[in-house]
């Protein structure tokens, strides 16, 4: 018998191969190989159905399955069939989604009829996978037919042999069918995910050693009649059963007949789970237990690991400044699992601490020469006039082929820095800026989740090696980001306008009220646009200072904009000319609504 190694760190044994919904580059092919391993023997299937019946006559002990995706819902061909079969749910795998689009290019094609994103006539794609890039696709290939096929791997076969034809599917299938990539990263949510269950004919995996750690799961099939849902649910409330799924199909039994599919936190044989099917089991409920099984961590799919292996994984990280940004970063970095070598550089010894007390951090020193001397990336997140003391320490210790990015907001003052310290503009710094943020500060407030659906910006001069930009994008790709790119005085125009006034705008309004003598009473009943506006006015006063100080010229030319627009406004309003009011806010709101801010 051959052990299949998994990470539930359950031991199951397999001398035949594990279905799954093929052909082979499907993203049920990517979970099996995470889930078994690369080495396991596997047989592909052209239905989720055929997979269910390899299982029942033996001609494999396992298969695995997709069953629900975080932005299109239950694989309704899954439920269904356990709702017809007796497999045994023994575990599952929850699988970081992320989708290419391919096609028949120069490079891979000798027809005239080569593609490209202006003469693509037809994209094909899995029904799920069309849905999870339905916004990408409206925005980008308006008009342009899809249509659904069994699998992603069957649509890239498809884009292979037909001229005009696109696939959704992912960067392995690229590869499997020798597709060129057209475009990348096209879910409409940074964070898609798809869980997959494995299924057997016999096994059932046993209580974990914590119960927290298992998940059971449920048909439960009641009469059409007042009350039935409630009935399912009082028990598990009874019990303290913490139920985490519940849906609807129509059971095939009858009209207007329906059963749920629940899932509930813990295993069959705890005790209050036990407790609660045993009070279920009534003449007008029929349950049937699918199985009990470890709770699955997330994964990244192939594509991910391929863009991620190479450049992060294996790699020495160091941030420098621990604070909401830097915190972030490595707060997201080590929940993903995208780098055991984590360092971080700082003054505040009681954080740095507390990040290595909670297996945040890998190491971390008070000073750059510990821990950037043989770092592969560095990320500056410190206040902007601190930046040029960090290039400083790092011009005279850091390897050459180190990468060094930064979180700055304004982007001209971190090259100066650095032309200033190197002696040249280093060919391996790549200027960043995330636009994401809160007016908290500190470590305390790190958010691994701050980046997901943000932008970032990348501001590298031609010179930049390329190398060093894909290292940079790739880092925040893998936090959720969007990445951009755009020229150093573009970026520190448009920030100027629409970061840096309003901040400095609602510092200001707070700081002029402060200092009135009713400043009590308008504080006290200050209305929520107050609220609202002067939110960023919390925001850290250091980061906001340097912040001013960097962009001078941007800021006071744009501020200067907006004092005679406002010097108008308020002789408008002096002079109780409404049509002039008026006009001013039509123009604010219908610019407003014509560019929703995400």
């Amino acid at each position: 018998m051959k052990k299949v190694h998994q990470q539930t760190m359950n031991d199951i044994e397999t001398d035949l191969p594990v279905a799954y919904l093929g052909p082979e580059g499907t993203y049920s092919h990517s979970a099996l190989r995470q889930y078994f391993g690369s080495e396991q023997s596997s047989l592909p299937l052209a239905t989720i159905e055929d997979v269910f019946t390899s299982v029942a006559i033996g001609d494999c002990d396992y298969a695995i399955v997709p069953v629900e995706n975080s932005t299109e819902g239950s694989v309704t061909a899954t439920l269904d069939c356990f709702n017809k079969s007796s497999l045994i749910i023994c575990g599952e795998i929850s699988l970081r989604i992320k989708h290419v689009l391919l096609g028949l290019t120069q490079s891979n094609a000798q027809s005239s009829a080569l593609l490209n994103v202006e003469n693509v006539q037809k994209i094909v794609s899995h029904q799920q996978s069309l849905g999870q890039c339905r916004k990408w696709l409206d925005q980008h290939f308006p008009g342009v037919a899809r249509v659904p096929v069994s699998s992603n791997a069957e649509a890239a076969l498809i884009a292979s042999q037909e001229p005009g034809v696109a696939a959704i599917a992912s960067r392995s299938a690229a590869e499997i069918y020798q597709l060129s990539i057209l475009a990348q990263d096209i879910e409409d949510t940074a964070d898609n995910t798809t869980r997959f269950l494995v299924i057997s004919k016999n096994f059932q995996a046993q209580p974990s050693a914590n119960s927290a750690n298992d998940k059971t799961s449920l048909i439960v099939t009641v009469y059409n009649e007042p009350g039935a849902l409630f009935k399912v649910l009082e028990p598990l409330k009874r019990f303290s059963v913490n139920m985490s799924k519940l849906e609807s199909r129509p059971s095939g039994k009858e009209a207007w007949s329906y059963s749920f599919y629940i899932d509930v936190d813990g295993h069959q044989k705890d005790s209050n789970v036990a407790s609660a099917l045993t009070a279920l089991k009534q003449p007008e409920i029929a349950v049937k237990i699918l199985g009990s099984y470890p709770v699955s961590g997330l994964v990244h799919n192939e594509q991910t690991r391929a863009l991620s292996e190479p450049v992060l994984l294996g790699k020495k990280i160091v941030i420098i400044g621990l604070g909401l940004i830097g915190g972030s970063v490595a707060r997201a970095l080590s929940d993903k699992g995208l780098s055991a070598q984590i360092w971080a550089v700082g003054r505040d010894l009681e954080s740095l601490q507390y990040a290595q007390d909670k297996g945040v951090i890998a190491g971390y020193s008070t000073e750059l020469e510990s821990a950037c001397a043989d770092a592969d990336l560095i990320l500056i997140a410190v206040p902007g006039l601190s930046v040029a003391s960090i290039m400083q320490g790092l011009a005279k210790l850091v390897k050459d082929d180190c990468v060094i990015t930064d979180v700055a907001s304004v982007k001209q003052s971190t090259i100066d820095a650095a032309i200033d310290a190197f002696g040249t503009l280093p060919l391996n710094l790549v200027p960043g800026h995330p636009i994401a943020g809160s007016e908290k500060s500190g470590f305390l407030a790190a958010d691994p989740e701050l980046f997901v659906r943000r932008r970032v910006i990348l501001t590298p001069v031609p010179e930049t090696n390329k190398a060093a930009i894909d290292l940079v994008s790739s880092l925040w790709r893998e936090l959720g980001a969007e990445v951009l790119e755009m020229s150093v005085q573009q970026h520190d125009a448009v920030l100027a306008a629409t970061s840096h006034l309003p901040h400095l705008l609602a510092f200001a309004l707070v700081d002029s009220l402060s200092q009135q003598g009713t400043s009590d009473e308008i504080f006290r009943y200050a209305a929520g646009g107050f609220r609202d506006f002067t939110r960023i006015a919390a925001s850290d006063p250091d980061m906001w200072r340097d912040v001013f100080l960097s962009n001078a010229d941007a800021l006071c030319s744009i501020l200067e904009e907006f004092e005679a627009d406002l010097t108008v406004f308020k002789q408008a309003i002096k002079a109780a000319d409404a049509e002039q009011i008026m006009k001013v806010l039509q123009r604010a709101k219908q610019s407003r609504d014509k560019f929703p801010i995400k």
